[in-house]
């Protein structure tokens, strides 16, 4: 049996130079025109998950994609940001990494921010089961959506499509 060239996993200090070298564009940074400072401390308060991809020519990892979230007391999950290796980013990939967080962790609910302008991004979570535009406000000088994801609204969605869309 083949081995599934895909891994999700809880970054680590020493991933921080990888990923900020490999991620192109993030929800903070849509534009690619910014890029972070450190990874260390998400990764050291264990709250940044890692999606790799296995060269097997190479044969190493390389980081395709990240989310970093803070799941607060009352089982609330906030995502802070996500990330890709892609431009635009991979949907299959940030659906993948987003919906294993969502299993992981198992949220009584989540929210989310995006920049209005980043049309890929809100894309991802428009098609994603579960996500849904809560409101509106404005950071100067962007408009932000506020995504929020429940539980039930998943199951809804899931119910409702077509049988060969169905997850487990």
């Amino acid at each position: 049996m083949q081995e599934s060239g895909y891994r999700i996993r809880a970054a680590e200090p020493s991933d921080a130079p990888q990923l900020r070298e490999s991620i192109v564009r993030t929800l903070a940074h849509p534009t690619g025109d910014g890029k972070r400072t450190s990874y260390r401390g998400a990764a050291e308060r264990g709250e940044l998950m890692l999606l790799e991809r296995y060269n097997p020519r190479e044969k190493t990892w390389r980081i395709e994609g990240f989310v970093e979230y803070h799941l607060r007391v009352d089982d609330t999950l906030t995502i802070r940001d996500i990330g890709s290796s892609s431009d635009p980013p991979n949907p299959a990939a940030v659906k993948f990494l987003l919906l294993d967080l969502l299993r992981t962790v198992q949220p009584v609910s989540a929210t989310v921010k995006v920049r209005q302008d980043a049309t890929a991004w809100n894309e991802i979570l428009q098609n994603t089961p579960g996500w849904s535009q809560e409101g509106r406000e404005y950071r100067r000088p962007h408009y932000i959506i506020i995504w929020r994801w429940s539980r039930e609204a998943a199951e809804r969605a899931l119910r409702g499509a077509p049988r060969g869309r169905r997850r487990p």
